[in-house]
């Protein structure tokens, strides 16, 4: 005989197993499809999609109970052959890219890897319950299911990826389906030889309670309440919290824990009558409906304003902070909405046919589950935003019970107050969450526009002349109006590096400014640059035409709404420049950006002697990060060097120049496209407009760095370290005087690949950073230093006077008329 808890723990382990190989699969197809929004609801629709379907063959050929066990067997073992797929997904998608792009059949390739091995997953609950025999209960098992979903979450990735990767994540959770098949078969072996095997189990009194059509309508209501609540809670805590894989992992986390609490609950509820279970049903309805309308200002009222939690936190102080948050805000609706299902499930397993009945009402809860993360996503989202969509998903549950109650609403005095109550208090809810904020803007900064949608809350603000951003999330500017002048340079830069460029593409488009920096040597013909986010696109287009050129309108200038990593694979051999933009390398699908086969397939997009500046926020990585992705580059670029963005202390950016070596620089061709540059009159640049600036910029050959992890696809280093250690900090960025130093050895190391009538010029370079570095620590030398600026300014750069001071990349400016060579006193810039 099994026993009854050996049997509950293979259910616990299989939800634990589902749950690492849909985080896995929804993390995997990203380096597939790309990272937009649209991503991970095709995974989501596809993973659902997928248990609707197995739940719905359980339903039409329900296993006999005497086998059940080996259907289990068998599902299991199939999961784990059909996740294989997916972990190789990537190897497949660039294997047969030219015959079939999957990324411009996102849909399909979701549906051709996430939806088989969901099918299987979809036949493990029913075929349990069968073989348990309805006398144990299938809330029971479903229960263990859910719980063991929590645990898989959170192992995924507090554990898994971080120490493994993706790839050996993936692997563990195929092992783990095989382990799972193994003891599922002992399990059948065992019940065909016992007594048990042939004794049918009494059948559980079935309450009629609902009727079995009212039952299957309300379970695809619970799915579909479920999923979009679950879609426009992560939104929602995404503007509070770092937009990195662990808090949404943990959200996920509570989710599903409110709904194995709710299950457990419902197995523990006891009703003596048919009218006492469709009451318990009807009051699961409305309880979610009343929290779900109030639920945006109980958020607001936690945090006021929209307060996001301070990145400063300790790892565990932090994680407590949100999960305080989660306890307050997700754990109510979810433990009302999740009480549904639970006793649908308690009723079908009294029933005359258990196994089918149940296999019924869980594919229609998956197929609910779908068409309620789409709607909430595609639909809630866009029109309404993220606090009354909460409202709208609450009328739907006021539905639900007005279903359950059928006539009686109009029987009863107290059904008809509530009735009343509701249909008033929803929209009540919904008018005043209109008024709620979506961002919380600095003080003297104001909302110009809120777009919502798949990809977050995207906002354009603006502080005043001359100042306008895009906030994304509520946590991360995306770009402003008076970085114009740097962003500008983090094209043009690579483009007179290169001397002759004619085509460029530009990786990362946000406010646009740094695509219009490409459009400032008139010799490029044509410029590709793409953005992820359609949202960012339309605001850029709208807010920031004075900001970015007008490029919108530009002749040379193309604007594509693509992933980058995927816009490098689909044009090999196209660009002279490619230009990387600056990523937030915690963010999801981000640090993929910095991964060696992305920098594989920039390199294959290059012409015959292009070249790749990949720039990076120093500001934002750990010295051991930054020598991780300079390893990676150094894997497809191996004479790679660095070049300066700015003379910056606290927030400077470096780039990684590859495809040439810095002896191999054409410095006649450099002076040539600065003259273009200076003719044309678009850039009052100081660094741009003669070849001297550009020297003030080349540092020298990157130091090969010591030993370490590479950051590929497979692994995803980058990005769980970073999101790791964005929490509390735990280790410095590689910012202040560790950088200074680490700039002025590789300068010095790089003088001698400089041409000797330019020295002075890349050693100015370092003149002005050891100035900022005594400006920002308040040195007596400061004054000293500021004396010598005119001495130390190259002559050529003196002589311009189109240059624009106010563009210098530091906070000392050299001098203090826009143009004119005005020396700067000793006092503070």
């Amino acid at each position: 005989m099994i026993p009854k808890w050996a049997a509950h723990l293979v259910v616990a382990l299989g939800g634990a197993v589902a749950l690492v190989h849909q985080t896995l699969w929804t993390r995997r197809l990203v380096d597939v499809l790309g990272a937009g929004g649209d991503t991970f609801a095709r995974v989501v629709g596809a993973f659902f999609v997928g248990l609707s379907l197995g739940g719905a063959f359980a339903a039409w050929r329900p296993a006999n109970p005497r086998h059940a066990w080996r259907r289990v067997a068998a599902a299991e073992l199939a999961v784990g052959l059909l996740a294989l797929p997916v972990l190789g997904s990537v190897f497949l998608a660039d294997s047969f890219r030219d015959s079939l792009p999957l990324e411009r059949h996102p849909t399909l390739a979701a549906l051709l890897f996430v939806t088989p091995p969901a099918i299987a997953m979809g036949l493990v609950l029913p075929a349990a319950l069968t073989a348990l025999g309805p006398a144990s209960g299938g809330i029971s098992l479903y229960v263990a299911n859910t719980a063991g979903g929590v645990f898989g979450v959170l192992a995924t990735v507090t554990l898994l990826v971080p120490r493994l990767g993706l790839f050996a994540s993936g692997l563990v959770g195929v092992g783990a389906n095989l382990l799972l098949a193994g003891a599922a078969f002992v399990f059948s072996r065992s019940r065909s030889r016992s007594k048990e095997a042939r004794t049918p189990r009494p059948r559980m009194p079935d309450i009629h309670a609902i009727r079995s059509s009212t039952a299957r309508v309300l379970a695809f209501g619970s799915g579909f309440l479920t999923l979009a609540l679950e879609v426009l809670l992560q939104h929602q805590t995404a503007q509070v919290t770092i937009n990195a894989g662990h808090s949404g992992a943990l959200v996920l986390a509570f989710v599903i824990a409110g709904l194995a609490l709710a299950g457990a609950a419902a197995s523990r509820i006891r009703f003596g009558s048919a009218d006492g279970a469709r009451g318990l049903v009807a009051w699961a309805f409305l309880a979610t409906a009343l929290i779900a309308a109030s639920e945006p200002f109980v958020f607001l009222a936690a945090r006021p304003g929209l307060r996001f939690f301070a990145y400063e936190h300790p790892p565990l102080a932090y994680l407590l902070r949100v999960a305080a948050l989660s306890s307050l805000v997700l754990l109510p609706v979810f433990v009302a909405g999740g009480l549904v299902f639970p006793l649908l499930l308690r009723q079908a397993a009294g029933r005359r046919e258990p196994g089918r009945e149940v296999a019924l009402l869980l594919a229609l809860n998956g197929l609910g589950g779908w068409i309620g993360a789409e709607t909430a996503q595609g639909w809630l989202l866009p029109a309404l935003g993220i606090w009354t969509s909460c409202c709208a998903v609450a009328a739907v549950a006021l539905a639900g019970w007005m279903v359950v109650r059928g006539r009686s609403l109009l029987r009863s005095p107290v059904s008809s107050t509530l009735l009343m109550a509701g249909l008033a208090a929803v929209p009540a809810a919904a008018l005043a969450s209109r008024r709620l904020p979506q961002l919380t803007p600095e003080p003297g900064i104001s909302v110009a526009e809120v777009r919502t949608s798949r990809e977050g809350v995207v906002a354009a603000v603006h502080g005043g002349p001359g100042d306008w951003r895009i906030v994304y999330n509520n946590t991360y500017t995306l770009g402003g109006s008076r970085a114009q002048g740097n962003q500008e340079r983090q094209a043009l830069l690579p483009i007179l590096l290169h001397g002759s460029a004619r085509r460029v593409g530009i990786l990362g488009f946000a406010t646009g400014s740094t695509t219009a920096g490409a459009t400032l040597d008139p010799a490029v013909e044509g410029i590709e640059a793409f953005e992820l986010s359609e949202s960012v696109i339309g605001l850029a287009g709208r807010h920031f035409a004075g900001f970015h050129r007008d490029v919108f309108h530009h002749p040379r200038v193309r604007i594509r709404h693509q992933d980058a990593r995927i816009a490098a694979l689909e044009n090999p051999g196209r660009y002279d420049v490619v230009v990387g933009d600056l990523f937030l390398p915690w963010r999801t699908g981000e640090g993929r950006l910095f991964t060696r086969e992305h920098f594989q397939a920039v390199r294959r997009s290059l012409r015959q002697g292009g070249v790749f500046c990949q720039w990076l926020p120093m500001f934002q990585l750990t010295r051991p990060q930054f020598e991780a992705i300079l390893r990676t580059f150094r894997t497809e670029f191996p004479e790679v060097f660095l070049v300066r963005g700015d003379f910056y202390l606290d927030q400077p950016i470096l780039g990684l120049v590859g495809g040439r070596t810095v002896g191999s620089l054409d410095w006649t061709a450099i002076t040539e496209a600065c003259r273009r540059v200076r003719d044309a009159g678009g850039s009052r640049d100081a660094l741009l407009r003669q070849p001297e600036g550009v020297a003030m910029t080349v540092l020298g050959p990157a130091p090969v760095p010591p030993g370490g992890p590479l950051n590929t696809l497979d692994g995803a280093w980058l990005e769980w370290d970073a999101g790791r250690n964005v929490m509390g900090l735990r280790q410095p960025w590689f910012v202040g005087i560790p950088l200074a130093e680490y700039v002025r050895d590789t300068a010095r190391n790089g003088a001698r690949w400089i041409p000797e009538d330019l020295r002075s010029a890349q050693d100015a370079g370092q003149f002005f950073l050891t100035l900022e570095v005594a400006a920002r620590m308040g040195l007596p030398a400061k004054a000293n230093l500021e004396a010598q600026i005119p001495t130390r300014m190259p002559t050529a750069l003196l002589d311009d006077f189109q240059n624009d001071w106010r563009l210098w990349p530091s906070r000392v400016k050299p001098f203090t008329t826009p143009s004119a060579p005005t020396p700067r006193g000793a006092g503070t810039p």
